[in-house]
């Protein structure tokens, strides 16, 4: 049986928010720092209607005048899954970024280089190609399984292969120079064509050194089978039970500021592998691995054939989430050591990511975070203890019901939200 604990984590560790367009701007006062921390989630109940509201705060320093004298910093509470027109205005406040640390616990290590000759800028547009390349590659592969050939030039991919609103940075490296792609007959009869994705790197030349060096698909891990088939798991199961889509499917990664800031896939199997049993089971769910994401993922499925169904399972969830901020990060009982990866861990990565940023002698005007609302609190009470103070918080709207078009008796309905506060509030105490 799955504790509850975990399916909690379900929604908290991507942070499944279901989402609407709505938004609400706020100004911060410009009062000291509270005693209790701002919150990146909060339920809002307005007649019948229920709505999970989660910010984008962001912060900057002042001198003693109130004139900002740093960079701006955007905390976007991270969402995997939620309504198209909320990614819409998420990706234009993080595209308006210089440089954004984004969430995405990963399969192989496609970070910068750490050759100290190269210089900070350089590895980021190195990663950031290195990443491109894959997306691209991806494509390829996803060509071949739909047509049984690979594609003759890249630019032809179907929207199906390589989708149309990444389709203009996946195919370009960092440096704007198309990525060079070349098909290769079969070496001896009976055998399979392979291809090549090259990037000539900074100059665009063959051959150099550092920034300059080609850059070859080659040099990656193989692409898996779950790559090609777009599988991610519960959380996309979890989009189509709710009438939602999912975050990766919809936002774009590939910008030239966006930088990968977590803990590689591996990395993560490390830390648990001294754990209990049910963090590793609730790893393979996650990725859609085990007979547990199987169930699951068939349950989700049957749910989104019911539009009731669908609408209790919105209400069940926004009263989860609305509660899992602090339940993740009181590490309540159970929770301790599976949080103290999962969360610490994980925000060591991002802060010390954040301090090499800050720390460069010209640091960038506007810098964005999109993580998890849970690791949020952690990055704010840096920033505090830097000087930095909350000048602007927007309040989106990531979740709402209608309580009375349910289809249960609206005493049902209530009782049944009460139980659910009921028993997240006993994991506090």
């Amino acid at each position: 049986m799955i504790q509850f604990h975990n399916l909690l984590l379900i929604p908290a560790l991507c942070c499944p928010i279901l989402a609407a367009a709505q938004e609400e701007v706020a100004q911060e006062p410009a009062a000291e720092v509270k005693s209790s921390p701002a919150p990146f989630i909060r339920l809002v109940e307005d007649g019948s209607w229920v709505r999970l509201e989660v910010a984008a705060r962001s912060f900057s320093q002042h001198d003693s005048d109130g004139q900002s004298t740093g960079p701006r910093i955007d905390l976007c509470a991270a969402m995997h899954v939620g309504e198209t027109g909320f990614y819409s205005g998420m990706q234009e406040q993080l595209d308006a970024c210089d440089v954004v640390l984004f969430e995405g616990v990963g399969g192989q290590f496609i970070a910068v280089d750490e050759d100290g000759t190269v210089s900070e800028a350089d590895r980021a547009a190195i990663s950031v190609t290195r990443r491109r390349m894959r997306r691209t590659a991806i494509a390829v592969a996803r060509f071949r399984k739909n047509h049984e050939h690979y594609p003759e030039d890249i630019t032809k991919l179907d929207h199906a292969a390589l989708p149309k609103r990444i389709r203009q940075l996946a195919l370009m490296d960092s440096w704007n120079h198309a990525l060079l792609y070349e098909l290769h007959p079969p070496a001896e009869e009976g055998g399979e064509a392979t291809f090549s994705l090259l990037s000539l790197g900074k100059d665009g030349e063959p051959g150099g050194e550092d920034a300059e060096r080609d850059l070859s698909f080659k040099d990656q891990a193989p692409i898996q089978e779950q790559e090609i088939e777009n599988n991610r798991g519960i959380q996309q199961d979890m989009a189509a039970a709710l009438g939602l889509v999912f975050q990766l499917d919809v936002m774009n990664h590939l910008g030239p500021q966006w930088r990968n800031s977590d803990a590689t896939a591996a990395e993560l199997v490390g830390w648990l592998e001294g754990g209990e049993a049910d963090q590793t089971a609730l790893m393979s769910a996650l990725d859609g691995s085990s007979l547990v994401a199987d169930l699951i993922g068939n349950m989700l499925r049957l749910l989104s054939y019911s539009e009731s169904a669908q609408s209790m399972l919105r209400m069940v969830t926004i009263e989860v989430l609305a509660r899992a901020e602090q339940v993740m990060q009181s590490k309540a009982t159970g929770l301790g050591d599976l949080m103290e990866i999962l969360l610490d861990r994980r925000n060591e990565i991002v802060l010390k990511d954040l301090h090499g940023i800050l720390s460069q002698e010209i640091p960038p005007a506007r810098i964005g975070i999109i993580y998890g609302a849970a690791h949020q609190a952690a990055f704010q009470d840096s920033l505090l203890k830097r000087d930095f103070r909350a000048v602007e918080t927007i309040w989106r709207t990531a979740a709402q019901v209608n309580l009375d078009e349910l289809g249960l008796p609206r005493a049902q309905v209530d009782w049944t939200r009460r139980a659910l506060a009921r028993s997240l509030d006993q994991m506090l105490k």
